[in-house]
């Protein structure tokens, strides 16, 4: 399932510009993290398996939850943790402005 963090937000909402999924075990993992938005700026990558938000367990989180913890005002900071392999990756992610994509006909 996807969860659309990226796109699910209105203009005046930051976001950390990735899109995440979560497989049917509960796992959360950043399916896309486009270079020029926070979530790659912040060294987060495509693959990453999402473990703590603010310190929360982001497993335990229901969508919408999870959806709130990423989104807020332009500017606010987010750590995030992560898992790449056998490596774990910690992220303070700087909210950016959401940008829409193309809706396809």
């Amino acid at each position: 399932m996807a969860l659309g963090v990226a796109m699910a937000c209105s203009p005046q909402r930051g976001t950390i510009g990735a899109v995440l999924s979560r497989s049917p075990t509960g796992r959360i993992v950043i399916q896309e993290a486009p270079a020029d938005l926070a979530a790659a700026r912040a060294g987060l990558a495509p693959g990453d398996e999402l473990l703590l938000v603010d310190g929360r367990d982001a497993r335990a989180m229901d969508d919408p939850e999870l959806r709130r913890a990423l989104q807020g005002e332009p500017g606010t900071v987010v750590h995030l943790t992560a898992q790449r392999g056998e490596a774990v990756v910690r992220a303070s992610v700087r909210l950016t402005p959401a940008r829409h994509r193309r809706k396809i006909p």
